[in-house]
């Protein structure tokens, strides 16, 4: 009895499915843009700029920093936001360490912002009507977290600095609240 698949089908099944494959990941949105510390230059010149030395991550006093890895170039060994071990309290340590300049030390406004509070509602647990948290709403240094429709945080991202207070604190694994990059983000209006 002979194969009913020749090496010409086995070879166009094949060259098929990888052209398949290879449209899925060029239609597939870009991956988020990292959580850069306060200051960071606009991302293509913080890529250009930066030097990948890690002053930053060490000059950190409230431990929020960390090193990007396993994204590969140019991400890899950059440094990003990381609310495990706290939150950033702006002291610009960072940008003082940095010897670079991708790390501006004079910058005021949204610009020196790392990004902002973002809710995802379905891992709140306001959300799963086991409890009232508050966690994020008393722990915001900006005030900028409102509790609304059912107890959900809401928040007022003319007033959040994406300090990460909101994320340290959240009991929810995973955390029901991130910090959003900051390129993605309109002008905050002058106080």
């Amino acid at each position: 009895m002979a194969d009913p698949w020749t090496r010409r089908d086995l070879l166009l099944g094949g060259l098929t499915r990888l052209r398949r494959r290879l449209a899925e990941r060029v239609d597939a949105p870009p991956p988020p843009l990292p959580v850069r510390p306060p200051g960071s230059l606009p991302e293509t010149a913080f890529l250009a700029t930066c030097e990948r030395c890690h002053a930053c991550i060490s000059a950190c006093p409230n431990h929020c920093l960390a090193e990007i890895t396993g994204c590969g170039e140019p991400l890899d060994h950059t440094p990003r936001m990381a609310f495990v071990d706290g939150y950033c309290e702006r002291t610009r340590a960072c940008a003082e360490a940095c010897p670079s300049g991708a790390l501006q030390r004079q910058v005021e406004g949204r610009a020196a912002d790392p990004g902002v509070a973002a809710v995802i509602a379905e891992w709140c647990l306001n959300q799963a009507g086991f409890a009232m948290c508050l966690s994020c709403q008393e722990h915001c240094p900006e005030h900028a977290i409102d509790l609304r429709h059912l107890g959900l945080p809401t928040v007022q991202t003319t007033r959040c600095t994406g300090c990460g207070a909101c994320c340290f604190v959240c009991p929810t694994t995973p955390r029901a609240i991130e910090v959003i990059g900051g390129e993605r983000l309109a002008p905050r209006p002058p106080a």
